[in-house]
């Protein structure tokens, strides 16, 4: 069997596995819980995976959430598991599995997936975007992948929406105002029930129907997204803004986003749905690998 690249999509509820080969196909991929973000359940579960298929790997190659150093594997801080924060994770697995590690935060992840093999293909400059509990982001321009100082580009979650009177705080972050999890907290508001009672199908199919609260949180919530669209589109003009995330599989959502958006502005912001859905952690995680360990040239000039 040919030498394959264990990739791992470190997420805070679920964390995804696969089996993926040179060319970015994957042989083999299950879901596993991470125990609500559990870092020690994280690394026990990498390290069952690195001895089971020990024969068959070169290397294991991270998507994770946070603030990530990718040239030194080092975590700030992680997001949804907090375990994670101020460690250096590719040392640490390193020394736990005895394979070369690299790490990379996880939007960064779907970008490199996508220009890759995805829809970026022949793009030098574009941003993605995903939507989901928050709101994350990535940005690749004059044909590579941009960090920041910090390591802190593509946060579009922390941009202020502004829609609100009373000050700037985080519930006026794009991550609450154009956010699934947003959409819902408003709903379950309006309709007096617990958030966690509340689904964005339920939001979604609510809204089809005709239902007057469920189109009032919905209007809000695609301008808030249009909103966050204008403004990465604004900053640096690319050729393209991918958008990812659960709400992308709604066969209207694209329309509904670009009628919001002709509503604001008078030039074309292009938009389109990522083309890989779930497994874009993992290919990006080995385009990652690939390109800082093997001086792989993945991407068209």
């Amino acid at each position: 069997m040919e030498n394959m690249y264990l990739a791992i999509d470190i997420g805070g509820t679920m964390m995804k596995w696969g089996l993926i080969n040179k060319q970015g196909t994957i042989i083999k991929k299950e879901l596993i819980s991470s125990n609500n973000g559990d870092a020690d359940t994280i690394l026990s579960s990498i390290d069952s995976l690195a001895a089971t298929y020990r024969e068959q790997i070169t290397a294991i190659a991270i998507s994770a959430p946070g603030f990530i150093n990718p040239d030194t594997g080092y975590i700030q801080m992680g997001g949804a598991v907090i375990g994670f924060n101020d460690t250096h994770l590719k040392d640490l697995i390193e020394q736990r599995t005895s394979l070369p590690v690299t790490v990379e935060n996880d939007v960064n992840c779907v970008a490199l997936a996508e220009k890759w093999l995805g829809k970026a293909n022949e793009l030098t400059d574009f941003a993605c975007l995903t939507v989901g509990t928050g709101i994350g982001g990535a940005l690749f321009l004059n044909n590579q992948l941009y960090h920041g100082r910090s390591f802190r580009s593509g946060e579009f979650g922390f941009m202020i929406s502004g829609n609100k009177e009373d000050g700037l705080s985080l519930k006026n972050s794009m991550s609450r105002q154009a956010s699934v999890k947003g959409l819902r907290m408003d709903y379950a508001q309006l309709t007096e029930q617990p958030v966690d009672k509340v689904t964005g199908e339920d939001v979604f199919s609510a809204y089809d129907e005709g239902d007057e609260r469920a189109q009032h949180v919905v209007d809000h919530f695609y301008t808030q997204l249009a909103n966050c669209v204008i403004n990465v589109a604004s900053v640096i003009d690319p050729q393209k803004i991918l958008i990812g995330g659960g709400i992308t599989r709604r066969p209207t959502f694209l329309d509904e986003l670009n009628e919001k958006l002709t509503e604001f502005i008078g030039f074309p912001v292009p938009t389109d749905i990522c083309y890989f859905k779930n497994d874009a952690g993992l290919i990006g995680a080995v385009a990652n690998y690939r390109l800082r360990t093997e001086n792989s040239e993945l991407f068209k000039q």
